[in-house]
């Protein structure tokens, strides 16, 4: 099952409320989102989300999120908004039909971030990488300075030797294959694309390379800092559904730290002529019987 990790006090400042110290008493309210204490160590705890259904849950967003409705803070379910569409589109080039076909972005801006914050949003990224996205083959996701990135932006193709940037964590600057080969999540993930002849590439409109997806970010405009302020999340798979949850659960996420979500227009050749808006923040009713 799913651990989520984060400090005691990030979840009191998203919840508003102090929380309990003892491991009895936060297992109680851990209860109504199936979590349970696995470690606790100063202000540092370790869950066990027993749900893998609600992959919102998996980071102390969706965590306070949920306790806010069952500790009685906020009633009903939480909506959020597009607050207007945003200067970026996406044009997506129709040879990623057979290799990463959907691609789902949303620009968060105004978000407010500490250190504690994106170590959250780190983990909730690779949580969803690795469980809800399998190992980043049905989805991977990344998050950029928006403020670095000249749209529209371009979901293309690459030769491996044909274009290199310098990778995060790196200061070398690498092809497409040598990543495979040197950057450790180049040899963790290469075998998704290893076996097509082009692989996944994100620039920007000046030519800037945003990431290798599902690989690596640039570390360039691919690194988030207390400074940045404005967030284009992208999400990149093989099935569109899951791609756009994965976005909207990275979204909100942000708009619980004070961000506001401005929508992205993805522009698709296959299998026709069509243009999608995301995130999309609809919300849905289920009939009981």
């Amino acid at each position: 099952m799913p651990t989520v990790e984060f400090n005691i006090s990030e979840l009191e400042r998203l919840l508003g409320r102090r929380l309990p110290r003892d491991v009895e008493a936060l297992n109680e309210i851990f209860a109504y989102v199936k979590g349970e204490v696995a470690y606790m160590e100063g202000e540092e705890v370790n869950v066990e989300v027993k749900d893998s259904n609600h992959p919102d849950l998996w980071g102390v967003e969706g965590i306070s999120r949920a306790l806010k409705g069952y500790l009685g803070i906020e009633e009903g379910l939480k909506h959020y908004r597009i607050t207007g569409r945003s200067r970026t589109s996406i044009e997506v080039h129709e040879t990623l039909a057979e290799i990463r076909p959907y691609i789902a972005c949303g620009v968060v801006r105004n978000v407010e971030l500490t250190g504690e914050a994106i170590k959250g949003l780190m983990h909730l990224q690779d949580k969803l990488d690795l469980t809800y996205g399998r190992g980043r083959r049905r989805t991977s996701i990344g998050l950029y300075n928006y403020d670095l990135i000249t749209p529209p932006v371009h979901y293309m193709v690459s030769k491996p030797e044909e274009h290199a940037f310098v990778p995060l964590g790196f200061q070398e600057r690498l092809s497409l294959r040598e990543i495979l080969q040197k950057h450790p999540k180049g040899v963790e993930y290469g075998h998704i694309v290893e076996g097509f002849k082009l692989w996944p590439l994100l620039k920007d409109d000046e030519g800037k390379i945003l990431s290798f997806p599902p690989i690596i970010n640039s570390n360039d405009l691919g690194k988030v800092t207390e400074e940045t302020k404005n967030i284009l999340v992208e999400v990149t798979g093989t099935r569109e559904e899951t791609v756009n949850d994965a976005l909207t659960i990275m979204c909100t996420a942000l708009a619980d730290r004070g961000g506001e979500i401005e929508s992205v227009e993805v522009h698709y050749s296959y299998p026709e002529e069509r243009v999608v808006e995301t995130p999309i923040l609809n919300t849905a009713k289920l009939k009981l019987r």
